[in-house]
């Protein structure tokens, strides 16, 4: 038989540079590992033509995109485009390092100990809270294998699962929230036990107090650099915040700068430290302010609410000057006037008067202007009080000299008073009011506003439906006083007029404040990376053939360490209070999930 004679193609391919020539022979040669059939040898002529069925097969018209084309390639199959394949809709996902992702792609570039094209293939991957671990195996000698991991190790932990603790908690979202949001997201979440450990063995917990009290402290050293604190010193508004509406658990009191409105102080006593919630603020009281004291700041003048306990403390201990919140004294003064301005028919000009129908809300009005232009004196406030009802008879000689009623031609819009009996009651009731019979604590005109704002925002962090333990809730609670002490009193880009709820035809000025900064979350996670001893493990090198992703030792979110965790049931549970099986303090009611204002803050 004859020999049939062979045809020859040869090809000239012409390089830039010898680099350029070795780096396509690289890439041929790879080419020509991964097209070869086990048990065979690939000869230029059947990689070329393996490399053509491959083409072949991607351009087929079922098999292309209805994506347009790139100009650059994509290392992404369909060119990272969802073509609604069912075995790839649901797909986890894990967090990936920068520093890792660089990691890996050095490394699948090295070649094996084989000595030949690098190719590594995925033979295992196990996903460890947030962080996903890939075992790579060598393509060419099935030998070798390689373990990489999406995030370095912090001190035995995973850096990724412990970041995504730190950034829910400082978020103010609850556990439980977390866990349901990662799990629904298919995100992987870390356990409970995991959080729990990170908060009090690892001592998350202390670096945030920490944190907390540089805050503090940095506030004071504000206030010493105003000038009117070496005249005056400073004067600090207090008041007390519950956990819970009734039998509370936890009470606070936090201290305010009156100059800078920053939280200077704060202290929180639990029910096992006081039993009854209703005389806890004084407990706090007796706390917070030595406390301040403490921290070099001279204390002039302390204001809060009506309770005549912390006014003996402030002023008998403390050799303070008291002060009540204005809008506490004013509060029920329309209730009083009420009773004398309103009533039954047969009782008309007898328990109540019709000159006083109009003058409830005016009252009010009026007694704010008194404590604000009474010159800082309890006399001169008491008789400005009495002067509101000469100023309804048409008498206007006692009053402001800058008042409008002063002029000639000053007609009042409001009914005169005539009747002697209603001058009489209408005096009187003047008298009993909060603001005359104690003007010695209001005659400097203090408000306790800027503690109600600091409360209401603590409801991010700590809402009143939840209970926490009483670690975990002074850590939040310090994480809101960071957050409060850098975001106060911002500056503003504009004004906007919002309507009134009330009066629907009113506006008001609203003004545009600028965007919030949250520094604090990253100066909280510095000092936790430090305290923790910072080291790197390497993540991506040649692992033993003899050793699995089974059998390597990595740390795991989901199961006890007995190096890290304690056994103490006061350090794992604290007595069921921060992680019990409780539904009222895990949340596990649907109310916790809910979209309330109240709760997201």
């Amino acid at each position: 038989m004859a020999k049939s004679k062979r045809v020859r193609l040869q090809l000239e391919v012409t390089f830039a540079s010898l680099e350029a020539k070795s780096n396509f022979e690289r890439r041929l040669e790879a080419a020509r590992v991964l097209l070869t059939p086990p048990g065979h040898k690939l000869d230029t002529y059947g990689l070329l033509n393996r490399l053509l069925e491959c083409i072949e097969k991607s351009t087929e018209p079922g098999r292309r995109s209805e994506a347009p084309a790139r100009l650059s390639g994509s290392f992404l199959a369909s060119e990272g485009v969802f073509t609604g394949d069912k075995n790839t809709t649901d797909q986890s996902l894990f967090v990936v390092e920068r520093a890792t992702f660089s990691d890996l792609c050095q490394g699948l570039m090295e070649p094996c100990a084989c000595r030949n094209s690098p190719f590594w293939s995925i033979e295992s991957f196990v996903q460890k809270g947030h962080v996903g671990r890939v075992l790579f195996r060598c393509q060419h000698c099935r030998r070798s294998t390689r373990v990489w991991s999406s995030s370095r190790i912090l001190s035995g932990y995973y850096i990724a699962n412990q970041k995504m603790v730190h950034a829910f908690t400082c978020a103010g979202i609850l556990p439980r929230q977390y866990i349901r949001f990662s799990q629904f997201a298919e995100m992987g979440a870390v356990h409970e036990r995991y959080i729990h450990n990170m908060y009090i063995a690892r001592l998350y917990c202390d670096v945030v107090n920490n944190a907390a009290e540089e805050s503090m402290s940095r506030a004071v050293e504000d206030i010493k650099g105003l000038p009117s604190y070496e005249i005056n010193g400073e004067w600090v508004i207090t008041d007390a915040r519950h956990d819970s509406t009734a039998n509370a658990y936890h009470s606070t009191v936090p201290c305010l700068s009156g100059s800078t409105h920053r939280i200077v102080g704060i202290c929180t006593v639990s029910q096992q430290e006081h039993r009854v919630a209703q005389t806890r603020e004084l407990e706090c009281t007796k706390l917070v302010l030595p406390a301040v004291l403490a921290r070099g700041l001279v204390v002039s003048e302390v204001a809060h609410d009506y309770q005549p306990a912390v006014t003996k403390f402030v002023t008998d201990e403390l050799k303070c000057l008291n002060s009540y919140d204005t809008w506490h004294g004013t509060k029920n003064v329309a209730k009083m006037m009420g009773k004398i301005a309103k009533g039954k028919v047969s009782c008309k000009d007898v328990t109540w008067f019709p000159q006083l129908a109009d003058k409830m809300k005016c009252t009010k009005v009026h007694l704010y202007w008194c404590m604000r232009n009474c010159d800082g004196t309890a006399e001169d406030l008491q008789v400005r009080i009495l002067n509101i009802s000469n100023h309804y008879q048409g008498n206007h000689l006692s009053c402001h000299q800058d008042s409008p009623c002063r002029s000639p031609l000053y007609e009042c819009k409001k009914v005169k008073l005539t009747n002697p009996m209603a001058i009489d009651v209408y005096s009187k009731t003047l008298k009993k009011t909060l603001i005359y019979r104690y003007a010695k604590y209001y005659c400097r005109c203090r408000d306790t506003f800027w503690v109600e704002s600091f409360n209401h925002q603590l409801l991010s962090y700590l809402p009143k439906r939840i209970h926490f333990g009483t670690r975990t809730f002074v850590m939040r609670m310090y994480l809101a006083v960071m957050d409060w002490n850098e975001n106060t009193q911002r500056s503003y880009t504009s004004e906007r007029f919002c309507p009134v709820l009330r009066r629907p035809d009113r506006h008001i000025a609203s003004k545009v404040l600028v965007a919030k900064k949250f520094n604090f979350v990253r100066n909280v996670w510095q000092k936790y990376v430090a305290q923790c001893r910072y080291s790197l493990q390497p993540l991506l090198g040649a692992e033993p053939e003899s050793e699995s992703l089974e059998t390597i030792e990595i740390p795991d979110p989901f199961e006890e360490d007995g190096d890290v965790v304690s056994e103490d049931d006061e350090m794992l549970c604290e007595d069921d209070e921060m992680l019990g099986e409780d539904d009222e303090m895990l949340g596990e009611d649907d109310e916790m999930l809910g979209e309330d204002d109240e709760m997201l803050g």
